[in-house]
């Protein structure tokens, strides 16, 4: 019998999930709680304080126990020889996990010894009381996988500290609560990470401000705070700015309507709210990292002090090889009531599902609770004019390169915030008219082959779906209701830059310009012409903002392939169904406009015969095959050429996929409904099914571009879902078929697998090698070379599933195809190994090229694993880790 240590509870195991026949690969052991209660434990939670709380203390901090155990044996489970083992957190978390990874690391690998790590100490800090005065628990969730051979055992394990209060006890200065939590930390140097949080805030008779804050490493050691720049990593850099909310309420022949507006009390440079300077800091309790900042900025006399107040914070703390941030705020009300109003019409989450993170103004501040508290009405850019209020800015920033005012104006004209750091956000610009690179920008004749420079475009931000979908930005947030509920010309006008509905002058003119209506009271945007919800395609927010391929009206149109079957040298067999959202099958094919498959294979990476993909279609004027059908049930039968077929040589699975569209009036306008497209994979020599590897993940994907076809089109609407995309975007696939009809275009074919195309597409205007141009159907030019990504593109897990990017490559991934026109017929002339071609495609550098060249043998053996694979020194995960934060 195993007896804990006094004041130590007994461990918990958390297997962590997955399958049992895998599940004792790696698990978790901690003190404290399991939950949930009399089932197999998820989880460990500790009161703070109690005794599982290895620090003692009611401190706002639990401090877990943690180790990890490899090949515990199970009933279903037994021991494998285990060769990798990870663990981390998501990259928002408030903990480190570093002191997870060393004690994992320390058991030595590979093993089939059943064995634990050393144990380490993981600091779980409560969140802080909320705006209601409650202390709510914190869940953190530490992921951690362990692979033996090609099994893997992929772990989710969760600590949970519950709040306990000391009641009576006087607070820290600044605070509006008779308890506090003051965090006892752990004795040593810093470590890793950065926390910093606002424990409370007062104003006195005087007006003079004071915040308490916390600041710490992500294991809670005690940071020194500095008013100015600092390379000490001991010490944090902290600034501290403070807004007041305003509920401007506007009424004309009894309309009201009330906005909320932050006011910065900070305003060093007209147009210009910023930090606080000249103030002092204090030592609250330095073995406890709890500190006071005093504003030298007094707020004047008679301020609102019945109102919400905000202090936002930029922290910055720098280490080696990276500059931590920390954006700590705080509501509070300086008379002393409840905060019952707070603005918050999206969240950093929601920007961070393209951003990765939001980083602005050189990267520190990346909380949009803290860019409202200084993008406010108040602030301009004093060279261009153009107004800093948030909600005008960011509306203007994200329609970018479609903004009217631009797309309509003359040459050169352009939306730019000059400011400290001057960006364009969209400018008209020449571009070739004719030729090879038509619509691509030029400087002169001489960039445009067999064109002049004579055109016009418009370069600069372009949003990754319909404008229209408000949610994306609005979705969540308290607040959130406003931006349909409360019409204003601020935020209106920041998409609708051409119109003035408003009785004042603006930037796009006098009163009334270009509005329908006329110059209207704002008070009667709302109440009278522009409610929240309406009927689609009407005047109402909701309704003007009709994303068309989201419309209700529409039936819907829903593939399913139900068998496919075919053999090598032969024609393939498919069975499908289309139907609507209802379920309902189409008994008629004939209101669709466009049907067709894909067909290639094998799966260990399609394309690898000639030809590299068929695709038949099965209406219109280059039908081909047998279509047969529906029967009674509404199933279709349709038999492949045998040119359409597998090709002689074919072995092992193949792939499938549909696409269908129609088109469709509504509201007077053609509107293109697609189907989600669907594959099916099948054998053709009757070996066992094998799907080709998942690389993305299509959650991903909609993170930025939301539903393919239903917002975001791609190829006229018809592909909208990855795994039928690679049939095509295959390693023997180029851009031949339309760089060959162009006269004039470069003979060197861009190839189009996917993994080449989508880098290089995301990495844009960041591309050494410009422009970056891809032939599609008819000769169209698509120059991917202007192309603003907003996130990390470091964080490879933003678009891939987990460890899809790490080395050493799958077995079966093939070289891809380069090629070259010659007399009209697309003519090999050489390759790229797999591992360059996913990686030179981002680090397009010559020099990078060069390094790869240097790595690979004659035979296109790549070395890059001896350096780059996991657990060597330069490994693809640690490279990248350094760049994302």
């Amino acid at each position: 019998m195993t007896v804990a240590p006094l004041g130590v509870t007994a461990a918990t195991v958390v297997p962590g999930g997955g399958s049992s026949r895998t599940d004792c690969m790696l698990q978790m052991s901690a003190e404290g709680v399991g939950f949930p209660a009399g089932k197999t434990p998820k989880g460990v939670s500790c009161a703070d304080g109690d005794v599982c709380d290895l620090d003692g203390r009611r401190n706002g901090i639990c401090v877990f126990q943690v180790s990890f155990c490899l090949n515990e044996p199970t009933r279903s489970c037994q021991p494998r020889s285990v060769n990798h083992a990870m663990v981390k957190t998501n990259k928002n978390s408030p903990v480190d996990t570093a002191p997870l990874q060393a004690v994992l690391a320390a058991v030595p690998l590979p093993t089939r010894a059943i064995v634990c790590s050393p144990t380490a100490r993981l600091s779980v800090p409560l969140a802080g009381p909320n705006k209601n005065g409650i202390v709510p628990s914190r869940q953190v969730t530490v992921k951690a996988v362990a692979k033996a051979g090609g099994t893997t055992d992929s772990d989710t394990y969760k600590l949970t500290c519950v709040p306990t209060t000391v009641g009576g006890g006087p607070g820290l200065p600044g605070s509006t609560t008779s308890t506090t939590l003051i965090p006892v930390l752990p004795p040593g140097s810093p470590g890793a990470g950065l926390t910093s949080q606002i424990m409370g805030v007062v104003v006195n008779p005087q007006g003079i401000v004071t915040v308490t804050f916390t600041l710490t490493d992500a294991a809670g050691v005690p940071l020194v705070p500095s008013t100015a720049s600092t390379s000490d990593p001991a010490q944090a850099r902290v600034r501290f700015t403070i807004a007041h909310l305003d509920a401007d309420r506007t009424t004309t022949e009894g309309n009201t309507v009330t906005f909320t507006r932050y006011r910065n009390y900070i305003v060093p440079t007209p147009g210009q709210p910023g930090y606080d300077s000249g103030g002092s800091l204090a030592t609250v309790d330095a073995a406890r990292g709890i500190y006071s900042y005093t504003f030298a900025t007094a707020l004047p006399a008679g301020f609102p002090a019945t109102v919400t107040h905000t202090v936002g914070g930029q922290v910055e703390r720098n280490l080696a090889t990276q500059t931590l941030y920390a954006n700590p705020l705080s509501d509070f009300v300086p008379a002393g009531a409840a905060v019952t109003t707070v603005r918050q019409v999206t969240t950093t989450a929601q920007c961070n599902g393209c951003h990765d993170p939001l980083a602005e103004h050189g990267g520190g501040r990346r909380e949009v609770g803290l860019c409202q508290l200084c993008h406010t009405d108040q602030g301009f850019d004093p060279e261009s004019g153009n107004s800093l209020e948030l909600q005008q800015m960011i509306h203007r920033i994200h329609r970018g390169k479609g903004l009217p005012s631009v797309v309509n104006g003359a040459l050169g004209a352009k939306y730019e915030i000059i400011g400290r750091s001057p960006t364009v956000f969209a400018e008209k610009v020449k571009a070739c008219a004719g030729g090879a690179l038509a619509g691509v920008p030029c400087s002169g004749d001489g960039d445009c082959p067999n064109g002049t420079c004579t055109g016009t475009t418009v370069t600069g931000v372009g949003f990754p779906q319909d404008t229209r979908s408000c949610a994306v930005c609005h979705g969540q947030g308290t607040t959130a209701g406003d931006h349909l509920a409360k019409a204003s010309t601020s935020a209106c006008t920041g998409c609708h830059d051409n119109v003035n509905p408003s009785e004042m002058s603006t930037s796009a003119g006098p009163p009334g310009k270009n509005h329908g209506a006329g110059a209207q009271p704002e008070a009667f945007c709302s109440t009278l012409c522009h409610p929240a919800n309406g009927s689609e395609f009407g005047l109402s927010v909701a309704g003007a903002h009709t994303v068309p391929e989201r419309s209700t009206q529409l039936e819907g149109l829903v593939g399913d392939l139900l068998s496919a079957s075919g053999s090598p040298g032969g024609p393939v067999t498919i069975t499908f169904r289309l139907t609507d959202d209802g379920g309902t099958p189409l008994t008629s094919l004939a209101g669709l406009s466009s049907l067709a498959l894909a067909i290639s294979g094998p799966s260990s990476d399609l394309g690898a015969l000639m030809p590299p993909v068929t695709t038949p279609s099965l209406i219109g004027d280059n039908a081909a095959g047998a279509l047969t059908g529906p029967d009674g049930s509404g199933v279709f039968t349709y038999t492949t050429t045998v040119a359409d077929g597998i090709p002689a040589g074919g072995t092992g699975t193949w792939r499938v996929g549909m696409e269908a569209r129609r088109n469709v009036t509504i509201n007077g306008q053609s509107v293109r409904e697609a189907i989600q497209n669907v594959v099916r994979d099948f054998s053709v020599d009757g070996s066992a099914v094998a799907p080709r590897r998942a690389v993305v993940d299509q959650a991903n994907c909609a993170s930025c571009h939301g539903v393919f076809s239903q917002g975001f089109s791609v190829h006229g609407n018809l592909r909208n879902r990855v795994e039928y995309c690679v049939l095509c975007h295959n390693p023997s696939k180029s851009d031949f078929g339309g760089r060959v009809v162009v006269s004039g275009a470069d003979p060197a074919t861009q190839p189009i697998t996917l993994k080449h195309l989508l880098h290089k597409i995301h990495t844009g205007g960041r591309l050494t090698e410009q422009p970056y141009v891809v032939y599609g159907f008819n000769g169209s030019v698509n120059d991917f070379g202007e192309i603003r990504f907003p996130g990390n593109r470091a964080d490879c897990q933003h678009c891939h599933l987990e460890e899809t990017f790490l080395l050493p490559l799958p077995s079966g991934v093939r070289p891809t195809r380069l090629s070259e026109i010659m007399a009209g017929v697309e003519t090999p002339v050489g390759s790229i190994p797999p591992i360059q071609d996913a990686c030179l495609s981002c680090h397009d550098d010559p020099g990078t090229a060069a390094h790869a060249a240097t790595n690979t043998a004659p035979g296109g053996a790549e070395a890059c694993p001896v350096c780059h694979a996991e657990n060597a020194t330069f490994a693809v995960s640690k490279v990248h880790a350094s760049a994302v934060h």
